[in-house]
């Protein structure tokens, strides 16, 4: 059986940019990725923006499906594929995202906000 493999995508958009620090989570899952030795599960990059600014910094994560092609737009998940749509990243975050997700194979609840949350904040 071949072992699922994951994109995870950070928002670098015009709020979740370096406002809300994206170059540093991006740098983090670089490390947890080489931490954990999982370089050949994951392909990891940038989004300009998810439109969910207000609940910010975003990371998509969610499943390559075989035949795939490398380059692709994103939008947030609703559900399925191992997806998860993870809001109010911190660098802290990325390793416990690696470690549950993508090597577990279980999103993080803690992290996966409605949009309608943004209204609360």
């Amino acid at each position: 059986m071949t072992p699922r493999r994951y994109k995870i995508i950070v928002c670098r958009g015009p709020e979740c940019g370096e406002r809300l620090g994206s170059s540093a989570i991006y740098q983090a899952f670089v490390d947890a990725i080489h931490l954990r030795r999982v370089e050949n599960l994951v392909e990891l990059g940038w989004q300009s923006c998810f439109g969910r600014c207000r609940l910010g910094a975003n990371v998509l994560v969610r499943q390559i499906m075989p035949g795939e092609a490398r380059l692709f737009l994103a939008a947030p998940p609703t559900s399925g594929l191992g997806a998860a749509f993870y809001s109010g990243v911190t660098p802290a975050d990325a390793l416990r995202i690696v470690d549950e997700h993508v090597i577990g194979g279980r999103p993080l609840r803690l992290l996966i906000r409605r949009p309608e949350d943004a209204l609360k904040r």
